[in-house]
């Protein structure tokens, strides 16, 4: 059971009381155990290939999650068939930090997959980011790699 700080965050995040923190899954625990060392840093994903999008996301757009995204700190349009894909790796993402949080190492985990595409299925399927006729093979709409930042204190 969390105790500590780590509980008074958890009942002030939540308004849930002891007896519903003593049903918490052990992740969630894991979770609040080490939330001041996972939010130190942000993940940003940011726009690396930007082909023929209908919603205006142009190269160097950046999407902030710190861990929420943070509209803010985030440039450029928020088009779902982008920002689908994009939370889905988050999410694997902070599964990650957690572990690393856990672990008590100080060098964050190399991120191994870390460029995501758009759902938008090109010009040949009813969509418009993707042209497979372009001289280089087509830019798959757009792409975008994502990466940790130690948000300054």
């Amino acid at each position: 059971m969390l105790t500590g700080a780590a509980a008074d965050l958890f009942k002030l995040s939540t308004g849930l009381d002891d007896e519903a923190m003593a049903k918490l899954h052990p992740g969630i625990e894991k979770l609040y155990r080490n939330i001041p060392k996972t939010t130190a840093y942000q993940l940003v994903a940011e726009v690396v290939k930007s082909q023929a999008c209908f919603a205006g996301i142009e190269v160097g757009n950046r999407l902030v999650f710190d861990p929420f995204l943070n509209p803010q700190k985030s440039t450029g349009n928020m088009c779902p068939k982008a920002l689908l894909p994009v939370l889905l790796e988050i999410n694997a993402l902070w599964e990650t930090t957690m572990e690393w949080a856990e672990s008590g190492k100080e060098e964050l985990p190399e991120i191994v997959w870390r460029n995501v595409r758009c759902l938008d299925p090109g010009l040949e399927d009813g969509g418009v980011g993707l042209d497979p006729g372009l001289e280089d093979g087509g830019v798959e709409g757009v792409v975008y790699t994502i990466h940790s930042e130690k948000i300054a204190t």
